[in-house]
């Protein structure tokens, strides 16, 4: 039986940067896809400047800890550069798999 998992990332953006974040964001979703990620959104918090959360479906544990050991890293080339976006950095990013049942 294949697993299916939603992934959630969530994260704060430097003020006054948003817009190159956004930007590079566009190569991040397409890189996403190429990395095995399904169903992706990509969200901006209403009630928070500067917050945003990534989601994306995966279909096994293995997926999820190759895909995210992938999305934070630094060096990755498409990952990495959103680094300079995050406020402070890579280490502030949330990461969290939630298992769909009834599927």
């Amino acid at each position: 039986m294949n697993q299916k998992l939603t992934v959630f990332i969530e994260y704060k953006v430097k003020p006054g940067i948003i817009e190159q974040y956004e930007h590079q964001m566009q190569n991040v979703l397409v890189e996403l896809k190429k990395d095995g990620a399904g169903n992706i959104s990509w969200l901006k918090a209403l009630d928070q400047d500067a917050l945003y959360v990534e989601s994306f479906d995966v279909g096994s544990r293995d997926s999820y800890h190759s895909l995210k050991q992938l999305r934070l890293s630094e060096s990755h080339p498409v990952y990495g550069p959103l680094e300079k976006f995050i406020s402070g950095g890579m280490a502030k990013l949330h990461c969290w798999a939630f298992e769909k049942k009834g599927e």
